[in-house]
C-alpha cells in the first residue's frame, strides 16, 4: 500500500491537508489502517485513526438507512406524500422563469419520501441554484449547517413556504431534502433524531464515536478545520465561517439530516461492513433487510444522473447513496453497483460489493477540492486489491 502512503503525504507536502486517516476492509479483514500528519497544527496533536471528523453528507446515508427501517416497519411507505405527514407542504409552489421574473405555478403531483431520498423533490440549496441566492436568503435556507432553526420541524414549516426549485421527479438537485427526511424521522418515532439513530443504528452497531454534538470527554478529539491560505500554507477556518465549531455546541435540539454527523473512519466502517453483510448484526438480526438493502443502492434516477453545480456526474443515485454506473467506472475503476458518496469537508467512502472491498479517505479542510485525491486513492486501492489475486 505504498502508492496510498504517497498519495497522501504528496497531499500534506503540498499543504492541502493538514493530515489524513485511510481505512481498507476486504473480505471483512482490515488491510489498511492509517492515520498522516496532525488533527491540530497549533498543537501538533498527531492524526491517529481514532480522530474524529465532520462527515457532512455521510449523514445522509445514515439517516436514509433510519428512513428505510420505518418503511420497512410498514409505519411509513417510500410513495407517500410527504404532504400527508407535513401538511404545511400542500400549498407549495413551484419557481419558474427567471429570479428577476419568477412566476410560480402549482404542484403537478406532490412530493413524495422517495423525491426526497433521491433529491428529485425540487427541494435544493443555493450552491446548486446560485441564481436564486437571495431567495434562499430570503427563506433563512441559505447555509446548509444553519444555526437558524431550534429544531428540523420548525425547518421544514420554512421549507415548504419556499417555491421548489423545479417540479418534483423533474431532475435531481442536491441540498435539504433530507432535513425533511430527519423531520419526518422524528414525527414517525416519537424520539429526536439523535435519540432515533443511538437506539435504532449507532448503539446496534457499536458505533461510539458517532454523534451530531460531542460529549465533552471526546471534543478533544475532533479535527480542526482547515482552508488553503497561500500555495504554502494552512489557515484554521474560523469558527463563525461554516459554523465550523458546530460540533461542540450544547444542549441543542437540531440535528442536521443533511450533514450534522461527526464520526471516525472505524465507526463508519462498522456501519458500511453491516450494509455490505445483507444488514445483518452480530445477534443475528437486522438493522435492514438484504431486499431494503437491495433498494438502497438500486438505481432511482433511470436515464438520469446526479448533477453538482451544474455538472452532471457518470453515475447515477440509490435511496441516499450514489452508484457506479457502467459509465461512471472510469473514475475509480470500482465495480458497476458500487455505493459511495462524501462529505464537504473532504471525506470519502466506497463499497465495492463485487470486490467485497470498503475505503473510506478522511480528510478535513474546505472547500471541498480533494474529491479527485480521494477518487485516486479509491482507484489505486481497487489496483492493488486485483493485483493482489
Amino acid at each position: 500500500f505504498r502508492t496510498i502512503d504517497s498519495i497522501i503525504q504528496l497531499q500534506i507536502q503540498k499543504h492541502n491537508t493538514a493530515g489524513a486517516v485511510g481505512l481498507i476492509i476486504k473480505d471483512g479483514v482490515v488491510l489498511y489502517d492509517k492515520a498522516f500528519g496532525f488533527a491540530n497544527l497549533a498543537q501538533n496533536t498527531p492524526m491517529t485513526p481514532q480522530s474524529i471528523f465532520r462527515i457532512a453528507s455521510q449523514t445522509k446515508a445514515i439517516v436514509s438507512v433510519a428512513c428505510l427501517q420505518l418503511v420497512e416497519k410498514g409505519l411509513i411507505q417510500l410513495d407517500d406524500p410527504i404532504q400527508n405527514y407535513f401538511p404545511v407542504f400542500k400549498d407549495q409552489k413551484v419557481a419558474t422563469g427567471t429570479p428577476e421574473q419568477m412566476v410560480l405555478v402549482p404542484l403537478q403531483r406532490p412530493i413524495t419520501i422517495r423525491d426526497l431520498l433521491t433529491h428529485q423533490s425540487g427541494i435544493s440549496a443555493s450552491d446548486e441554484y446560485p441564481n436564486y441566492a437571495s431567495l434562499f436568503k430570503k427563506y433563512r435556507l441559505d447555509k446548509s449547517l444553519s444555526n437558524n432553526f431550534e429544531s428540523l420541524s420548525s425547518e421544514v414549516d420554512q421549507i415548504a413556504q419556499m417555491p421548489l426549485m423545479h417540479q418534483p421527479g423533474e431532475r435531481f438537485s442536491y441540498g435539504l431534502s433530507t432535513n425533511v427526511i430527519g423531520a419526518l424521522i422524528e414525527k414517525i418515532s416519537g424520539l429526536s433524531l439523535d435519540a432515533y439513530l443511538f437506539k435504532n443504528i449507532f448503539e446496534p452497531l457499536g458505533m461510539k464515536d458517532t454523534y451530531f454534538y460531542l460529549p465533552k470527554n471526546k471534543q478533544d478529539r475532533l479535527v480542526k478545520l482547515y482552508a488553503k491560505n497561500t500555495d504554502t500554507s494552512l489557515a484554521l477556518v474560523p469558527p463563525a465561517l461554516f459554523n465550523a465549531d458546530y460540533p461542540l455546541q450544547k444542549n441543542s435540539k437540531y440535528f442536521s439530516a443533511i450533514g450534522g454527523l461527526v464520526s471516525t473512519t472505524h465507526d463508519y466502517a462498522k456501519f458500511l461492513s453491516c450494509l455490505l453483510d445483507g444488514g445483518e448484526l452480530s445477534n443475528g438480526s437486522q438493522l435492514l433487510s438484504k431486499s431494503m438493502i437491495d433498494s438502497l443502492t438500486t438505481n432511482q434516477l433511470g436515464a438520469k444522473t446526479f448533477i453538482f453545480g451544474g455538472f452532471p456526474s457518470l453515475n447515477t443515485f440509490g435511496l441516499g447513496v450514489g452508484l457506479t454506473s457502467a459509465k461512471g467506472q472510469v473514475v475509480n475503476n470500482a465495480s458497476e453497483g458500487s455505493y459511495f458518496w462524501g462529505g464537504a469537508f473532504n471525506t470519502a467512502y466506497m463499497v465495492d460489493p463485487k470486490r467485497k472491498l470498503i475505503t473510506l479517505f478522511y480528510f478535513q479542510r474546505t472547500p471541498f477540492a480533494l474529491s479527485s485525491v480521494l477518487s485516486s486513492l479509491e482507484k489505486a486501492t481497487i489496483k492493488i486489491i486485483d493485483q493482489s489475486k
